[in-house]
């Protein structure tokens, strides 16, 4: 069962006596009821965010009813789920909506590729997912957008580069150790209003694992993910668990304290290349993608590589 929400939240509680009262809830599927495994939860005022176990279960102590907030309740193939924290003091259960998913015709994969975002790795010296001068990191996913090559073709793999070092708590790379990290890959098209990231264009949730390659290149040939846009993005999404914590060190504004906060890897590399464009988005705690500008006008985009067959 998740504790790791739980500690998180007793920071968010304001009564010490509510917090004697624990309230239990599975999230599951509003058809199978069975659960749904890895599911992103954000409360948007308290800025947490936290995944599920796999048995989609989650507690959150004090009482429900004083509390004013809004939760979202998201994962990859399910509507988006968001309410007041308050209506849940009558739940024990979150029941999720699986979306259908329409994929594209299926497409021959060519001989022809086409690498997008080339660049030298030796040369990636920053990354994104530490933290922000003085403030957490507080992005659920980062995604880079790219031009496709042609519209219909296949996306074959992709190629993301992290830092492999471990983390020490004053947010420095301790050498000495390599860092274990699991993540989700998302797919998306454009969103023709935002130009930002639009619908998921891979149902299969796709994870990645590393325990020491800086380098993690996913194949996702017998997927068959069509392009049908002529811009794509490829994402990154946090999965905020035990396994993924770490810790960071952030500046007071006194500028002479600081204070441990809680981290979660990967931190994800950013190219070299400066390009004409910002090409980053990031998705918030309230589940909306935004232009990710932390690094530019220096840096436009993220150390991942796509290679698409024409």
């Amino acid at each position: 069962m998740k504790t790791l929400f739980t500690f998180l939240l007793l920071v968010f509680v304001t009564s010490v006596h509510a917090q004697d009262k624990l309230n239990l809830f599975h999230v599951v599927d509003s058809d199978t009821k069975l659960p749904v495994p890895s599911v992103s939860v954000s409360i948007i005022k308290a800025r947490l965010a936290i995944n599920t176990e796999n048995d989609g279960i989650f507690s959150i102590p004090g009482n429900l009813s004083t509390m004013r907030d809004t939760i979202i309740f998201a994962a990859q193939n399910y509507l988006a789920f968001k309410f007041p924290i308050r209506e849940l003091e009558e739940r024990d259960s979150i029941q999720l909506i699986r979306v259908a998913f329409l994929a594209p015709p299926k497409q021959s994969v060519s001989k022809l590729d086409t690498l997008l975002n080339d660049f030298d790795s030796n040369d990636v010296e920053h990354y994104a997912g530490v933290n922000e001068r003085a403030t957490s990191f507080e992005w659920l996913q980062l995604a880079q957008r790219f031009d496709s090559p042609k519209i219909g073709g296949v996306l074959k793999n992709v190629s993301i580069y992290r830092l492999v070092f471990t983390l020490n708590g004053e947010g420095q790379a301790n050498y000495a150790a390599t860092e274990y990290t699991k993540f989700r890959v998302r797919i998306y098209g454009l969103d023709s209003l935002t130009l930002g990231p639009g619908r998921d264009l891979c149902s299969k949730v796709i994870e990645a694992k590393s325990n020491g390659r800086r380098r993690i290149k996913i194949d996702l040939t017998n997927l068959n993910i069509v392009i049908p846009d002529p811009e794509f993005f490829v994402a990154v999404e946090w999965v905020r668990d035990f396994h993924n914590m770490g810790y960071v060190r952030l500046n007071n504004a006194d500028g002479l304290t600081t204070d441990r906060v809680i981290n979660y890897r990967p931190a994800i590399g950013i190219s070299p290349i400066k390009t004409n464009n910002l090409n980053i988005w990031g998705m918030n705690f309230r589940r909306a993608w935004l232009p990710y500008s932390y690094f530019s006008p220096d840096f436009t985009d993220l150390a991942i590589k796509a290679e698409v067959s024409k």
